[in-house]
């Protein structure tokens, strides 16, 4: 297994259950009158179906076309779309909220700046971003191969050979600044979701487009 793709070919759904943090976010989403969301890099479509039940406009995209049809298969109503984080086919200031959970770590510091501007443009102004990204403190950055600064390949991890960037609270602030208000960034250590004799260390961030 060398890619999300072959992962989902191969095992089917990995997770289920929504995310402790992603249920928050929801929770915020509803305080701010939030309702079209989308679901940036939904995998299979656990938090789609998660923010489906609770009532919001959702829509979810993901690069792997494995993932896509089997949350397409499970969520019919729902609106999914295979594309790259740095190319969303989605029309400017479309959404009021965008969830990125795990997600825009997958990739150089390049391809996330992209990103970022991406997830910009679809955001209406004053639209909310949840994001969660892996940080320095991740046991699996002293693992694998650094190919730029603090991104590395060859990582131990289920998808390890894709790119891990990890980020600093420095940098994370310094790359979403200059395009959005972050209103929360914070850090946490849990258990990983993908494996519970496993521990992840990430960033949880909220932010609003400027």
């Amino acid at each position: 297994m060398n890619d999300w793709n072959s992962i989902y070919k191969e095992r089917g759904i990995l997770q289920k259950e929504a995310s402790e943090t992603v249920i928050e976010a929801v929770n915020f989403f509803k305080h701010e009158l939030v309702r079209t969301v989308l679901d940036l890099g939904c995998g299979t479509g656990r938090h789609t179906a998660y923010l489906l039940e609770e009532g919001f406009k959702i829509y979810g995209c993901d690069s792997s076309e494995a993932a896509v049809e089997l949350a397409m298969a499970a969520l019919p109503t729902v609106d999914f779309e295979t594309c790259n984080m740095t190319s969303l086919p989605y029309e400017d200031g479309f959404f009021d909220a965008v969830i990125c959970n795990h997600v825009i770590q997958h990739g150089t510091r390049a391809e996330i700046k992209v990103a970022i501007s991406e997830i910009h443009r679809i955001l209406r102004k004053g639209g909310l971003l949840f994001l969660v990204a892996i940080s320095t403190n991740h046991p699996k950055y002293l693992t694998g191969t650094e190919i730029e600064p603090n991104t590395r390949i060859n990582t131990d991890s289920v998808d390890g050979v894709l790119p891990h960037h990890f980020f600093t609270e420095k940098e994370l602030s310094a790359l979403f600044s200059k395009q959005f208000k972050i209103v929360k960034l914070d850090h946490f250590e849990a258990p990983s979701e993908l494996d519970a004799n496993k521990e992840t260390a990430a960033w949880e961030m909220y932010a609003r487009r400027l």
